[in-house]
């Protein structure tokens, strides 16, 4: 077994969840799709389900619907993340207003996932700068 299959065959024994925090990005989803197909890894995709849905299908990606997919605009823990971020970055001089506004950015959002276990790890820098990442 090659080095690549040792790490899928690691990767599918460890059964981590991973964000994928640019979900609506083709070469993401593409991965995506094999990833949950392989069964690789439980995943997490940032983005609005309905341009997942459309990309997956005009692509004809058929295991995305096994991805937990989260609207970062909209989404069931939205309010206590909004307070956690603010408690841990008020004494920077954060508002509530930013932290409300920052939990819906996608690389943000993934960070707070995996702090409240919900997540492994994230992915992403498809679209995003490294830096930013």
């Amino acid at each position: 077994m090659g080095l690549l299959g040792k790490i899928r065959a690691n990767a599918k024994k460890l059964n981590k969840t991973i964000v994928l925090a640019e979900g609506t990005e083709e070469r993401t989803l593409k991965a995506a799709d094999f990833v949950l197909k392989e069964e690789i890894a439980k995943l997490i995709l940032l983005g609005d389900p309905a341009v997942i849905h459309e990309k997956a299908a005009e692509w004809t990606l058929n295991h995305l619907s096994e991805a937990i997919i989260i609207n970062p605009k909209d989404h069931p823990d939205k309010m206590a993340f909004t307070g956690q971020l603010y408690e841990l970055r008020r004494a920077k001089g954060l508002t509530m207003e930013q932290a409300s506004r920052l939990v819906e950015d996608p690389l943000y959002l993934a960070t707070l996932l995996i702090r409240n276990g919900k997540a492994d790890g994230e992915v992403a820098g498809a679209e995003n700068n490294t830096g930013d990442v």
